[in-house]
């Protein structure tokens, strides 16, 4: 496992989804989802969509392969505002996000289920994207933070944006600033070392 923080192991990948643009490439790697995520990619209607939604699988098949787990074994469950979670895994946390042509997946594992909350997000820096926020005095890279933050703590994503709902002391958020057109937060209990933030090509991934 890598570097632990506050004894919790936390990894973050992030991947270019152009390449499932490659049938056989994306058909390959749909072969080696397990049966909810497949369902979950076959209800997209734009092949977009649909390599969007491979890409976040393909990544959190890979994180948990890599720390000992093996996905097909997991029983997928959805908590609050549809946050997925494994049941019978209180150790376990992730999440996913993607925007344009980018995927990411955030994991979290603790030796106890205390503090291992974690939320993340991905926003593409469009114009449209800008313009809309700067009506609300808001900029990208704050929308993927509050977005990150409602994630990690199941809090309702409006009424954070509206002011009413409260801030839960003990957040962190790491900011990685991995490209100029893309922004990227990671909301958990501890900043997340450089080292464990890392690029996976989906040309040359192992499942």
């Amino acid at each position: 496992m890598k570097k632990s923080v506050h004894n919790i192991n936390i990894q973050v990948y992030v991947t270019d989804t152009s390449a499932l643009k490659d049938p056989i490439l994306y058909n390959k790697l749909l072969e080696k989802m397990p049966n909810y995520r497949k369902e979950k990619i076959n209800n997209f209607n734009f092949p977009k969509d649909r390599n969007l939604s491979l890409a976040a699988g393909v990544l959190l098949s890979y994180s948990l392969k890599k720390n000992g787990y093996a996905e097909e074994e997991l029983e997928i469950a959805y908590g609050e505002f549809e946050k997925p979670y494994f049941k019978n895994h209180p150790e376990l946390n992730f999440n996913l996000a993607h925007s344009g042509e980018r995927a990411i997946c955030a994991i979290a594992i603790s030796k106890q289920p205390l503090g291992n909350e974690i939320g993340c997000d991905v926003e593409e820096n469009t114009p449209e994207q800008i313009e809309y926020l700067k009506e609300y005095n808001m900029s990208v890279e704050q929308w993927t933070r509050l977005e990150s933050y409602a994630k990690a703590t199941q809090t309702d994503l409006e009424k954070l944006f509206y002011g009413e709902a409260s801030i839960m002391p003990g957040f962190m958020f790491t900011h990685p600033e991995i490209e100029p057109n893309y922004e990227y937060n990671i909301c958990c209990r501890s900043k997340i070392p450089s080292e464990n933030i890392q690029y996976v090509d989906l040309k040359e991934i192992e499942l």
